[in-house]
């Protein structure tokens, strides 16, 4: 839609489309009959009307104007990820973050003013989850008494309550995979933390980081005991507690000085 509000008309120089003028009459017809989903209510960003499905519109149903997006999940964010991005800002990064943010009434562009630091681990329950990862968050959160420490598996909450999480923490650290994209929606100036399986050398979520200004911090996992090795996509990880406490105490200590915190290191 952004696309279409900055292409003119070749007839009379006007955009195609005027969020402004078209948000109250665009209607978004959905032509599966897929689950909703946790993101769904993120159509609600192009329209003011409920979101319809293609087999309960009514036959005889008439539309001055279609808009049909291209099929398929490739995206700009992803293109180069295992290479490194020397971009620190992204107004398109940014635009987004704000409106998803703004449609849960979350502040999107302020840091956190806390004097304590939260700490976000990626609770991840079906695989390639932290070898002993339960025993390193209690020695982290007994070594650094100023940091809340939660583990949180972000499957079992509501996006809105995901984003609320998010929007509360400093600090978001895990092992590599998809809920490091929550980067996007933390606050301006905190910090990601990843623990990347033996070998992998992916730079998605270094990209982000630097995408949307924050500290990013990565180590690898080391390699599993067993001789035989599996799929890094679901094989848990092994990471030393020392490595492990070395990684979060870099990450921890950047907040020190940043928003109302004012800690020695």
């Amino acid at each position: 839609m952004d696309v279409l509000q900055i292409t003119p008309k070749s007839t009379d120089s006007t955009p195609f489309y005027i969020a402004e003028r078209d948000a109250p009459n665009t209607q978004v017809v959905i032509v599966d009959d897929h689950p909703d989903g946790p993101y769904f209510d993120m159509w609600s960003l192009f329209t003011e009307k409920p979101i319809v499905r293609l087999n309960n519109l009514p036959e005889n149903t008439t539309f001055e104007n279609i808009i049909v997006p291209l099929a398929g999940a490739a995206n700009t964010l992803w293109q180069g990820d295992w290479e490194v991005n020397s971009c620190e800002k992204s107004k398109l990064l940014d635009t987004f973050a704000n409106r998803a943010l703004t449609l849960y009434g979350l502040n999107g562009t302020q840091p956190r003013q806390s004097k304590n630091i939260t700490l976000t681990f990626i609770n991840r329950v079906s695989g390639r989850k932290l070898v002993n990862q339960t025993r390193y968050l209690e020695r982290l959160q007994q070594e650094f008494p100023l940091v809340n420490v939660q583990s949180i598996d972000f499957a079992g909450v509501s996006y809105k309550d995901q984003l609320k999480i998010i929007r509360e923490s400093d600090i978001l650290a895990g092992v590599h995979g998809a809920g490091l994209t929550h980067g996007i929606f933390l606050p301006p100036g905190s910090a990601m933390v990843e623990i990347l399986p033996p070998g992998l050398n992916h730079k998605g979520f270094r990209n982000v980081a630097f995408l949307r200004g924050h500290d990013y911090f990565s180590t690898h996992a080391s390699d599993p005991p067993s001789s035989q090795k599996g799929d890094w996509h679901s094989e848990d990880v092994y990471l030393d507690v020392e490595r492990f406490m070395e990684v979060m105490d870099v990450a921890i200590k950047a907040m020190y000085n940043k928003g109302l915190r004012s800690y020695d290191v």
